[in-house]
């Protein structure tokens, strides 16, 4: 009797670390944004853009352009390119970070990364990149989206790419020019889900140098009409993210869909 109370002792210790492992996984969330050398160009000069994968600024963890489902930049015209990507030299140890950009046009660009979605179960035997379905002794699963936005300038800021709809699950599009803005004043920006304003979500917006954490300079929601205030409260590099859970459609595959938008901008 005295043995199978410890037995049963043990399995609530083990169910209780597994369940914490899996808490603490999810408030440990890795974040996909890109960023560059500069913001501010001369026309002709050539921009780089550096994909990241980690958990807070500034703290990052380059990430792999050549396994996004997509990567592409629209120049002050609105007209979207394809990144020219250099495939990988597996016998350099001097391998170039960084994919280069040539701004031939006055005007403000927008980059965007989108990962490529995957789902992540937990099980007692660790984590699987697979859904549930297969997996009898699953515990929990996510299926996860990630996007990532860059506004940046070459000369005078202008042109209506920075507001472009991408047609992202989850998106948020800028209603003014970050380029323009000043510390002071405030950006407001619409956030999209599957095409339909995402009300009362919140909106988290930091700036490189604010915290070496997951803290955040100024936090807000969305009204309504799914439009958040972001006050710029300094000049810098800013980070902007806007994440959404919402239980997964097909129960039976996934348990959680978990989507997040980073968007990058400087102010100066």
């Amino acid at each position: 009797m005295k043995k199978e109370k410890e037995q049963r002792s043990w399995l609530k210790v083990c169910i209780l670390v597994v369940l914490l492992s899996v808490i603490a996984s999810q408030a440990k969330a890795h974040n996909l944004w890109l960023a560059l050398d500069h913001y501010s160009h001369r026309v002709g000069e050539n921009a780089k853009v550096f994909l990241y994968l980690a958990h807070s600024l500034p703290f990052a963890d380059l990430g792999k352009p050549e396994n996004m489902k997509e990567f592409f930049y629209l120049d002050p015209s609105g007209k979207q390119k394809e990144f020219e990507l250099k495939k990988p030299d597996p016998e350099s140890f001097f391998n170039e970070v960084g994919v280069p950009l040539a701004m031939q046009q006055e005007g403000t660009y927008m980059a965007s990364a989108v990962m490529k979605p995957i789902f992540m179960t937990t099980t007692p035997k660790g984590r699987k990149m697979q859904s549930k379905k297969d997996l009898p002794d699953a515990i929990s699963c996510r299926y996860i989206e990630f996007f990532a936005k860059a506004i940046f300038h070459a000369g005078k800021p202008g042109g209506n790419a920075y507001k472009t709809v991408l047609d992202q699950t989850i998106e948020m599009v800028p209603q003014k020019d970050p380029c323009l803005l000043k510390s002071g004043e405030y950006l407001p920006v619409k956030v999209l889900f599957k095409g339909k304003p995402l009300t009362g979500e919140f909106v988290y917006a930091t700036y490189v140098g604010f915290s070496t954490r997951e803290d955040y300079a100024y936090t807000t929601k969305t009204d309504h009409k799914g439009i958040a205030m972001i006050r710029i409260t300094n000049p810098g590099i800013w980070w902007v993210k806007v994440p959404h859970k919402e239980h997964y459609e097909d129960q039976v595959e996934c348990d959680v869909g978990q989507y997040a938008a980073i968007m990058t901008f400087e102010v100066k």
